[in-house]
């Protein structure tokens, strides 16, 4: 993943998604499957946005 991975854009999607209907479990499996290829670090920092996003919008 690119080094900006964390920035607003991925918020909009996030909150894109929410407003969408994605569900948090739907949301969790594609963060999960994104681990594989960008690594765990990169997964879990996206999870803790996507929670915050969730939760707090």
């Amino acid at each position: 993943m690119s080094k900006g991975i964390l920035d607003e854009s991925l918020r909009s999607h996030l909150i894109n998604a929410k407003k969408n209907g994605v569900s948090k479990d739907e949301l969790v499996e594609v963060i999960t499957h994104v681990a594989f290829y960008a690594g765990w670090p990169n997964a879990w920092a996206v999870f803790r946005m996507a929670k915050e996003v969730y939760e707090n919008e």
